[in-house]
């Protein structure tokens, strides 16, 4: 009988340790997220008036609105592994901010919906037409937002590859025609070779975990087949040297406080609400 109840009792209290190890600190995580975030903002001397906040949902997601304020939700939060990888998401959402993409794809949105109401066929096909575009706009914000937050985080002292480390986690490999982010393997491609190509030290130091391990064996063959043939390669270093003459515009955007999307949404604001 003795037994028995120490037995109930430990099983008690590992159902109690469970339940105590698994609570949601909200004010935990808000600090750990605006330290991170503050600490970003500092090192880019950026002039964004960005706030932080957290979220109680499970879902593993990150958001940056109109109002410059990034969101990360709870279950993205039990979901990365460090402070590294946060870094990596909360740097993506700030480079968002930083180019304007929110204020852009909000009037593109205010540009779709006044087609949604289309009769026709030729107006249907053209809002299809509007749709697609949409999707490749998004597409490219988001590779934009990535290389944005490999050299915000990088300069705050972050290792970059953590950003291929939660890319490889949340990032699916579909046919991107009709999504609005683009596949994943070509989202680790953009990340890793704008690392190599600005940061070859970081590839020669590696990062320790087992999705950034895992994303490895996509990217290596890459790289290979990159590197074996002379047309690839001459393509790679046109495009690393465009996206290098246009560091400079980032770097500019991250000193400003507004971008020319955010004066032409503030526009249609105004336009539509007279406020």
């Amino acid at each position: 009988m003795k037994k028995v109840l120490i037995i109930f009792a430990m099983m008690l209290f590992s159902i109690s340790f469970a339940e105590t190890s698994t609570n949601w600190d909200s004010e935990a995580a808000l600090k750990r997220v605006n330290t991170i975030g503050t600490k970003l903002l500092k090192a880019n001397n950026i002039n964004h008036d960005i706030k932080f906040t957290v979220s109680n949902t499970d879902d593993i997601n990150a958001y940056a609105d109109i109002n410059k304020e990034v969101h990360v939700y709870k279950g993205l939060l039990q979901y990365v592994d460090n402070d590294e990888e946060l870094a990596g998401v909360i740097s993506h959402e700030m480079g968002h901010i930083i180019n304007g993409h929110c204020a852009k794809q909000g009037i593109l949105n205010a540009g779709i919906a006044s087609v949604a109401n289309a009769v026709t066929t030729n107006e249907y096909a053209n809002a299809i037409g509007q749709t697609l575009a949409s999707s490749k706009i998004s597409r490219n914000d988001e590779f934009e937002a990535d290389i944005s937050g490999v050299d915000i985080m990088t300069k705050a002292g972050y290792n970059p590859l953590a950003m291929i480390s939660l890319l490889n986690k949340i990032s699916g490999n579909y046919l991107d025609i009709f999504e609005s982010h683009p596949s994943g393997e070509k989202r680790l491609m953009n990340v890793y070779n704008y690392i190599e190509y600005n940061y070859p030290s970081k590839i020669k130091a590696g990062f320790k975990s087992d999705s950034y391990t895992k994303a490895l064996k996509v990217i290596t063959p890459n790289v290979e087949k990159r590197k074996a043939s002379k047309w690839q390669t001459a393509r790679y270093e046109r495009q690393q040297k465009k996206l290098l003459a246009k560091k400079e515009k980032r770097l500019k955007k991250m000193q400003g406080t507004n971008t020319v999307w955010d004066g032409y949404f503030a526009t249609l604001q105004y336009l539509s609400t007279g406020e």
